[in-house]
């Protein structure tokens, strides 16, 4: 009788170490996917030389072929200078609002002397199999300095 409890512990044990494994493994490569497309997307925003209805329309392309549909919340307080995409069929971004969620987000800053940079902001899920989505991540990444041709529409910048 106790080799059989002791069989169960034992049983138990390499569950929820597969479990636990499995989590880490689904986690690394949800998020190495995610990076992969923000370096994507910041070579395009470079690419193009800022938020223009070209590169907007590239990177809405990128997310939707690629099958990256995760939204989430860009700015917890309306800023100016931060814009979010509600739609991948549309190329066109809106001004962030606080708790709105978006496809993607892009912070467009105040560089040296005429320049702009930009930060951009994409979200990926953390699903397991047996729970569900258990949380929501934010990854950013910045541009290099470029004397940036946006779209009117797109001039309101953050101050640095």
């Amino acid at each position: 009788m106790r080799q059989t409890i002791g069989g169960t512990w034992i049983l138990m044990l390499v569950i929820i170490f597969i479990l636990l494994f499995s989590a880490f493994i689904i986690l690394t490569l949800n998020y190495s996917r995610t990076v992969r497309v923000k370096n994507e997307l910041i070579d395009m925003v470079e690419k193009y030389e800022g938020l223009n209805s070209e590169s907007i329309e590239l990177v809405n392309n990128y997310l939707y072929y690629t099958g990256h549909v995760t939204t989430g919340v860009c700015v917890e307080e309306t800023t100016q200078g931060v814009y979010g995409a509600t739609s991948l069929s549309s190329n066109v971004l809106e001004p962030a609002r606080a708790g709105a969620e978006y496809y993607y987000c892009i912070r467009k800053f105040n560089g040296a002397n005429r320049t702009n940079y930009y930060q951009i902001s994409i979200f990926y899920q953390f699903n397991l199999p047996i729970l569900g989505e258990t949380g929501n991540f934010e990854v950013r990444g910045s541009t290099s300095n470029f004397e940036s041709h946006d779209d009117d529409r797109y001039s309101d910048e953050i101050r640095n």
